[in-house]
């Protein structure tokens, strides 16, 4: 699951998948604009807007980044939350496809709508990334010494979050098809689609930072780093809570939470840190 070869198949399956999602989706829409399909079938937010067909192939994209921060856990914790500030991004960055529909057909103006407030997020946490893969470029010659057991924890905790990331993805997009299935009956019922498994995924990964946090307190030299993974932990969580929040709360929280990683990571690189 870990090899190049298999990173390379999956990248090359998740293009495919993102091609063929968007190619449907887009041709639901066409369908539906031309009265072939009856909307009520269709939540009008994901199927409104011709730029709404985006959201799929991002949605492959996402699946993507999850597999490459499963992918960089075993090798680098910093390097996994790198990837979780990415998502965090591109998903902020999916949903203005999906708001988009509603400013173009005059439902929302520019100052009030979700569009404004997920661009705004996706370029603070785009800056904050860049912040923090600079100040990660920059890591002293020598690295802090991990043991043994601790790296051997990284690699198991890795194998289990690949199989019940695998199973989570089946699961959440299985439910969601079904409550798409039944939309016209209860339009309450549809969850949004900014949440189908991720939800669920950043509620698990916060749990396992949480198990590498205490083992990193039995295991890593350097006191620093224990703090530096415990405000990780607090970025990871910040971002699950994110979830369950709307507006400008939502997109706040998202952003405290990539702020948070950025400045434990620049306050453990610090000389009189290392030096101790």
């Amino acid at each position: 699951m870990f090899s190049a070869d298999f990173k390379f198949r999956f990248e090359q399956m998740t293009t495919y998948v993102g091609i063929f999602a968007f190619v449907v989706h887009a041709t639901l829409i066409f369908l539906l604009k031309i009265g072939i399909l009856n909307p009520i079938f269709f939540p009008q937010n994901l199927f409104g807007s011709p730029f709404a067909a985006l959201f799929s192939p991002f949605s492959s994209l996402l699946i993507y980044e999850v597999y490459l921060l499963i992918y960089y856990l075993r090798d680098s914790y910093t390097k996994s939350v790198s990837k979780q500030l990415e998502i965090m991004a591109l998903i902020l960055l999916r949903n203005g496809f999906k708001d988009i529909g509603d400013l173009t057909q005059g439902k929302s103006d520019l100052l009030t709508s979700e569009l404004l407030k997920d661009l705004f997020g996706f370029i603070v946490v785009l800056i904050f990334l860049w912040i923090f893969q600079h100040i990660n470029s920059q890591r002293p010659a020598s690295p802090y010494d991990l043991s043994k057991d601790f790296i051997k924890l990284k690699e198991r905790m890795a194998y289990v979050l690949m199989f019940v990331f695998i199973g989570l993805s089946v699961y959440s997009f299985s439910n969601w098809l079904i409550d798409l299935v039944r939309y016209s009956n209860n339009h309450t019922l549809l969850m949004d689609p900014s949440h189908i498994f991720y939800t669920d995924f950043f509620t698990l990964l916060t749990f396992v930072d949480v198990l590498l946090l205490l083992s990193s307190a039995k295991n890593l030299q350097n006191s620093i780093l224990i703090i530096r993974n415990s405000g990780y932990v607090l970025a990871t969580f910040l971002m699950r809570v994110s979830f369950s929040l709307v507006g400008w709360e939502r997109v706040s929280t998202v952003i405290l939470g990539a702020g948070v990683a950025v400045f434990m990571l620049w306050i453990s690189r610090r000389e009189v840190f290392i030096k101790h």
